[in-house]
């Protein structure tokens, strides 16, 4: 792994972040949202700090989470998940690493699957690389609705339905500040629960970007 020395020490902008009473709705949302759009896609460095919960048919646990991200090198450090204590997943786009509090160590080419079969959490990694943003991936189709702002309201793809609950002003930026994620699992047999949900919750309570 090319891992870049002394990434996790970068200095970065750090305005405050908060979040303020909504201005008044635009004249034309889709335009405010083809603006927003030019503005956030270049975003590829970024930290965030926060809360994730997720709840299955079976279980469900939440943990606080620290993201940090470098165009394609990522580190994201999960604590307190059903005991685990701490986890660790770097990865870029060839490898993903996976490091537990036992000091014991995975490896895989994608970080999705590898957090899967080391956890059982399903995790849409690559999406909330842009969902974080406010933004759809460009890798795959999407159904959006907006609100009067010209930001995301709701946002359908890659099988998971995204609400964005909450935004917070980052200078110029409003950023997501709670997300809410669903979908159909299809790994789980719904003639006995009635109940193939996956359920994501993330609260950002602090971004400092590039």
């Amino acid at each position: 792994m090319r891992w870049i020395t002394g990434f996790f020490g970068l200095a970065m902008l750090t305005a405050g972040c908060a979040t303020v009473p909504a201005p008044p709705p635009v004249d034309n949302p889709a335009a405010a949202w083809q603006k927003r759009q030019t503005e956030l896609m270049p975003v590829t460095t970024w930290k965030i700090r926060g809360r994730l919960a997720m709840r299955t048919a079976d279980e469900g646990w939440q943990a606080s989470v620290n993201w940090a991200r470098e165009g394609e090198l990522h580190r994201i450090d999960i604590t307190g998940p059903l005991g685990r204590g701490h986890l660790r997943l770097v990865h870029d786009r060839h490898v993903a690493e996976l490091l537990d509090a036992d000091k014991r160590t995975w490896r895989a080419e994608n970080a999705e699957q590898l957090l899967y079969r080391t956890t059982g959490w399903r995790v849409p990694l690559e999406g909330l690389n842009y969902w974080m943003l406010g933004l759809p991936s460009p890798l795959e189709s999407a159904s959006e609705i907006l609100d009067d702002y010209g930001r995301l309201k709701t946002l359908i793809q890659s099988g998971w339905d995204i609400q964005f609950l909450e935004y917070m002003r980052y200078g110029t930026l409003d950023l997501p500040k709670k997300l809410f994620l669903k979908r159909k699992d299809p790994s789980m047999d719904n003639h006995l629960t009635g109940d193939t949900t996956l359920e994501v919750r993330l609260v950002i309570e602090h971004w400092a970007l590039n």
